[in-house]
């Protein structure tokens, strides 16, 4: 009997422990891949670890779960930086922390041998008129090329999966894409034709910083629970980076058509995990990428894009070399 006492209170403690602990709130895509990062700290209990409680909610949209952060409803969220600095020129505090360094590519059908190819054809952009890849592209094709990538192609615009299926069903020459969707095509077939990492070190912006990552408004989430859940993101990174295992218990939320695609994306994801705090070189390099986006990307891009303000990647440190 003695020993079941000391079992309940035990239990008790841990219970007692637990509700103590702060609480991060974040708000993600319900489908994003931003998930395998938060199930890998919920499965490895990384968040406890690190003195916090992680809350998760999955909304339908970016545009959720940005008005889900100004609204107050969570803590941070995932977003780019020029999110961030648009939100430091409405006032707010905000700050910002990469979590993955992979970024999009331009897919293309195999009769595309390099950019001047693209010269009067149907180009799909993912992301808009103002898509950051896209603005890239169209430096680049004026720099090599001599041409205006936008008004001398058909550019095509939408979601994500509908322009993988116009670049399968040849409906279009080629696809800027994220990252995700590019893996897959490739483990279909497809050719990737550059990579936009490639494209702005070509372009001067070197190293090509991280885009996206955490932001909040400084001082409202709980400082504890905010470094404890950066400490945890680096260590399920560490954790994704190396063990196998942990895929395989994402791999019904991967949603894998073959086991190339499943490959594919584990290693571009792979690739993109950052294992070593924000830089002074980061900070030259998105600065760099700043002062070219609002060189190409016109009143439209402008609009969406603060001042440049270094304050904005000010993040708590994790130790990472």
């Amino acid at each position: 009997m003695k020993y079941l006492f000391a079992a309940l209170g035990i239990l008790v403690c841990t219970i007692a422990q637990a509700a103590d602990l702060p609480k991060l709130k974040i708000a993600v895509l319900k489908f994003g891949t931003v998930n395998w990062l938060m199930e890998t700290i919920s499965a490895n209990d990384l968040d406890k670890a690190n003195g916090y409680e992680l809350d998760v909610t999955g909304l339908a949209s970016g545009n959720a779960a940005r008005v889900a952060l100004l609204a107050g409803e969570v803590d941070t969220i995932v977003a780019d930086w020029i999110w961030s600095l648009n939100r430091r020129a409405a006032g707010a505090d905000m700050r910002f922390a990469a979590y993955s360094r992979t970024l999009g590519k331009v897919m293309s059908d195999p009769d595309i041998t390099d950019l001047c190819d693209l010269k009067g054809r149907k180009v799909g952009v993912v992301g808009g008129p103002s898509d950051k890849s896209w603005i890239v592209m169209q430096a680049l094709v004026g720099q090599q090329c001599d041409f205006d990538l936008v008004t001398e192609t058909e550019g095509l615009y939408g979601a994500p999966p509908l322009m993988s299926r116009q670049l399968t069903d040849g409906a279009v020459s080629a696809v800027s894409t994220y990252w995700h969707f590019a893996a897959r095509l490739e483990a279909g077939g497809a050719k990737p034709l550059i990579a936009i990492e490639d494209a702005m070190n070509t372009l001067g912006v070197a190293p090509a910083p991280p885009l996206i990552g955490f932001t909040w408004d400084n001082g409202a989430p709980d400082p504890v629970a905010l470094k404890g859940f950066l400490k945890s993101v680096r260590a399920a990174g560490e954790i994704l980076a190396t063990d196998d295992a942990a895929w395989a218990a994402l791999r019904p939320r991967i949603k894998a058509k073959t086991e190339a695609e499943f490959t594919a994306l584990r290693d571009a994801y792979r690739a993109g995990i950052i294992r070593a705090d924000w830089s002074a070189a980061n900070t030259a390099g998105a600065k760099a990428l700043y002062d070219l986006l609002i060189q190409h990307g016109g009143a439209e891009f402008s609009a969406k894009a603060g001042p440049f303000d270094a304050a904005v990647f000010d993040a708590p440190k994790t130790g990472g070399q």
